[in-house]
């Protein structure tokens, strides 16, 4: 059985409409269909619209990948206690070269930096008070890979903050 339904839509979202008319080649009706079903998953998965959209950021581009937890702790089984200083080196370099890639997206302070990074799985925040965040790491053996990233995130941004650790956990305190 089909029911209709009107619905008013501002200006914008008639365009986006269009626009995902021409894209799919499919009617309006299909299209909302389609929108009404997806929707319909997402939020029954319990996936909120912020993780959607990180998680689409971090993988649409390709220059990030699924990992199964269990490789995850099988490779930070190896590299957490390297005293590799090329390793860490490079490691360093990248949390600076994502300090210019966040920046470039607008995350430009501590907290939205540490909000867009969970959403890679590797901690979850507990905000504890006026620039004071625990991080609660999905992993004991990721501590220094994390702590380095960050340090050097802030630092390409030129955000104050120390990172304290903790069993299990970071510290992050916005200076």
């Amino acid at each position: 059985m089909t029911e209709r339904l009107s619905v008013s839509l501002d200006t914008k979202s008639k365009k986006k409409l269009e626009e995902l008319k021409k894209m799919t080649g499919k009617s309006t009706s299909e299209v909302i269909r389609e929108l009404i079903n997806l929707g319909y998953d997402v939020y029954k998965l319990g996936v909120d619209s912020q993780s959607l959209e990180a998680w689409i950021d971090y993988l649409a581009k390709r220059q990030h990948m699924i990992l199964d937890i269990e490789h995850w702790r099988v490779i930070f089984n190896e590299i957490e206690d390297s005293e590799d200083s090329e390793f860490w080196r490079q490691m360093e370099e990248i949390g600076l070269s994502h300090a210019l890639q966040y920046k470039m997206k607008g995350l430009d302070t501590v907290e939205k930096i540490l909000r867009y990074v969970e959403k890679a799985n590797w901690y979850e925040i507990k905000d504890e008070r006026d620039g004071v965040y625990t991080l609660i790491l999905n992993d004991l053996k990721i501590k220094r890979f994390v702590k380095t990233f960050l340090e050097k995130v802030f630092e390409g941004q030129n955000l104050k903050a120390e990172i304290k650790e903790g069993f299990g956990k970071l510290i992050v305190v916005e200076k």
